[in-house]
């Protein structure tokens, strides 16, 4: 289930009654991808099994809509399974910093095998495994991640559970970013740092809830097909 952006709107309208309609819609659609960027409440396993492709480190990147919902971005990864099989996915791999890898083994960048043992993230931000799998595998990775919303308008839609229990800190938000504006009708720069403070907590709160249904992003990945 799900609910609409736009029904933020009939309240905010009754307080902020002088924004114009896109404005309004405008400071929506920031306070919402914000809110998902700090929180980290969304975690998202893949829709389908990506290709990983032999002699090629780089996990594969997720297609918005396909793998992932459509209006969202991997903001970090939380988890990888890999299999040679394609399924039963069962075995961690550990997360390593590049400095660790090294200490480990130094020819980590150009090791194959058959099963990774490690993953990380390379020098250009993109996450890599260790040693590289000589063989391609279909459907061979599925991976889960934080990912956060970067809607383009207001009639798209969040989990029915993030609103009802993070309303009021979305609407705090909007009001933060409106009421900052200077030299409005509606500039309020007091009220604007009290509902800022407001949507702070809110964010925390997220991030705790977050934490607690899923955890801290791991790091590691599992491998499956020993």
């Amino acid at each position: 289930m799900s609910v609409a952006l736009s029904t933020l709107k009939p309240e905010l309208r009754m307080e902020l009654t002088n924004v114009p309609e896109p404005v309004l819609d405008a400071a929506i659609l920031r306070v919402v991808r914000q809110f998902y960027w700090e929180s980290e409440i969304e975690r998202y396993t893949y829709d389908n099994g990506l290709d990983i492709t032999a002699t090629d480190r780089a996990l594969p990147v997720p297609t918005p809509g396909t793998d992932i919902p459509t209006d969202t971005i991997v903001k970090r990864i939380d988890r990888v399974l890999f299999s040679s099989s394609g399924s039963d996915w069962d075995t961690e791999v550990e997360f390593k910093t590049r400095d660790e890898l090294d200490r480990i083994n130094v020819n980590w960048r150009t090791e194959t095998g058959s099963t990774p043992r490690y993953w990380t993230y390379d020098n250009s931000g993109a996450a890599v495994v260790s040693p590289v799998p000589d063989t391609t595998v279909t459907t061979g990775v599925l991976i889960r991640a934080v990912v956060a919303y970067v809607f383009t308008a207001v009639t798209s839609t969040i989990p029915d559970l993030h609103y009802y229990e993070f309303e009021e800190t979305l609407k705090n938000g909007v009001k933060a970013q409106l009421l900052a504006q200077p030299g409005k009708d509606w500039s309020d720069p007091q009220g604007s740092t009290f509902f800022a403070q407001l949507f702070g907590a809110g964010i925390v709160k997220a991030k705790s809830r977050a934490e607690s249904d899923w955890g801290q992003p791991k790091d590691t990945m599992a491998y499956g097909g020993l």
